[in-house]
């Protein structure tokens, strides 16, 4: 990485230049993946800072916090901190561990934050801490952090802030506030408190019985400096470690180190940021050093069902409607028009089977109709010297056939869908010409919806020929069906319609 030399000459004694090494190890992996690209830089880094074995081994018995006092005396930190920028963007990913880290240290390093922030290394602790969030303490009580946390509108705003880039404000008034709606409940074992009075029997280690008895005693009198007391036995830390009198405290990352027995021990790193006074401006100034946590979607399972329909190449099986103009809509797709040629003979003959369902419509039934209807004497039907459509559907009931019954059926759906007088005695060459140019309408009908770019399982909506039952079928369900009823002015599904149910299947 011979830019590393080229861009920063950093004129750095050789405990800083472990320092610095230090701290762009724990760079590379506190995100838990080491990049080729990392390994690389870090091999050019060595060399440039001309470190040894020997120099090496010694950054494993130093801790964070001491790197970050080491290189808090360099004269031109800008140039440390624009080495370690190379280093967290090396691999083209910046985790939010890695930010952490990176903000933490740019807030330790830089003039305008140096005064107020601090980076602190627990070493040899073994209580559990959370990365997610972020509390107050105090060594003493302060009025204006207080004022600023109590104030319900600032607190809200701060914690929004802190909430945005991945971190929850812990509290202790707020948190005692919350646990104090519910005392009188405590003794019942109801509410929050008494919830937890009962949970810490079960799973805390047996204690002090006397305490748990008296919890609500004990919680009125807790505060932020005794919390403060509380961090520090379990964390390990010493008053002279944090030279604050009231700050924040979050978790960078956690680490190891080696003591003087050459032991591997646990150590967690932590920011410190002093709030006793700017409190606002200090926690803002933190949260914008910050990456907002980087927004990860799934692309698996439903997820991927839910992107593949929202994009523009996607597929949905849509309920169909037909509308008060008898138009075909499909209303999971924006109420989209399917558009047939011959609109009333294809929508007829769709109807018609529809309603015959999985049964479909015998080729054999088609072509017996037809020829009725080819043979028919008009004269049969004539009353008081018109045509009697009546007559000619009285005829059709007492034949009580299959292929009488589709003219029927056709009579009726046509009457509904075609704006043809249905009791013309030229009505009934329409039904002819349907049953005749029923391959066409088929053809038209399937041509239609396959025009429909988004509509899925297209074949669900097709007309269908069965060449081993020689029928015609369309396998849509009827639970997909509805129509406008303009006596109930709203959508009816199919089966409950009156035309639906006068067709004789």
């Amino acid at each position: 990485m011979g830019r590393v030399k080229e861009k920063y000459r950093i004129e750095l004694s050789d405990v800083q230049k472990r320092s610095l090494f230090k701290v762009a190890v724990d760079l590379v992996k506190v995100d838990k993946q080491i990049h080729r690209n990392e390994i690389s830089l870090l091999d050019e880094l060595q060399r440039v800072c001309d470190i040894n074995d020997q120099a090496m081994e010694m950054i494993h018995y130093t801790t964070l916090s001491q790197a970050v006092n080491v290189l808090r005396g360099v004269e031109d930190k800008r140039l440390v901190i624009a080495v370690l920028r190379e280093v967290i963007g090396i691999d083209n990913d910046i985790d939010q561990r890695e930010s952490m880290l990176f903000s933490a240290l740019c807030m330790a390093l830089e003039e305008e934050s140096q005064s107020w922030c601090s980076v602190v290394s627990s070493v040899g602790m073994e209580a559990e801490c959370s990365d997610r969030q972020i509390v107050y303490l105090e060594k003493r009580p302060c009025e204006e952090s207080r004022k600023v946390l109590e104030d319900r509108y600032d607190n809200l705003l701060l914690s929004k802030a802190l909430t945005d880039v991945g971190l929850q404000l812990f509290y202790i008034p707020n948190v005692v506030e919350e646990l104090g709606q519910h005392w009188d409940s405590v003794e019942k074992g109801d509410g929050k408190l008494g919830l937890l009075r009962r949970s810490m029997e079960f799973i805390v280690p047996a204690g002090d019985r006397t305490k748990l008895a008296n919890l609500g005693s004990v919680l009125r009198k807790l505060d932020s400096e005794t919390f403060y007391r509380v961090l520090a036995s379990n964390y390990n830390l010493t008053p002279e470690q944090i030279p604050f009198e009231a700050f924040l405290m979050v978790k960078i990352q956690d680490n190891y180190v080696l003591d003087d027995d050459e032991r591997l021990q646990k150590a967690v790193d932590f920011l410190c940021i002093d709030i006793s006074r700017d409190v606002k401006k200090r926690i803002l100034h933190f949260v914008e050093h910050l990456e907002k946590p980087t927004c990860k979607l799934s692309y698996e399972g439903y997820y991927r069902i839910l992107y593949d329909f929202l994009s523009s190449e996607s597929r949905i099986v849509s309920s169909l409607l037909f509308d008060a103009k008898n138009d075909l809509r499909l209303t999971n797709l924006g109420d989209q028009k399917v558009a047939f040629e011959s609109a009333p003979q294809a929508k007829t003959l769709y109807l018609l089977l529809l309603r015959y369902g999985s049964a479909g419509v015998s080729q054999e039934c088609f072509e017996r109709a037809y020829e009725f209807l080819e043979e028919i004497d008009n004269q049969e039907f004539i009353s008081e010297g018109e045509w009697d459509m009546e007559l000619f559907r009285q005829k059709l009931l007492r034949l009580d056939t299959d292929w009488s019954h589709l003219i029927y059926n056709l009579l009726l759906i046509y009457g509904a869908i075609s704006t043809k007088d249905a009791e013309d005695e030229g009505f009934v060459r329409y039904i002819a010409t349907i049953i005749r140019h029923r391959s066409s309408l088929k053809n038209y009908i399937n041509k239609g919806f396959g025009e429909v770019e988004q509509l899925a399982n297209k074949e669900w909506y097709s007309v269908q020929f069965n060449r081993d039952s020689k029928s015609y079928i369309l396998p849509l369900s009827w639970s997909l069906v509805s129509v406008w009823s303009s006596k109930e002015e709203a959508e009816v599904p199919i089966v409950g319609s009156d035309l639906w149910n006068r067709l004789l299947v």
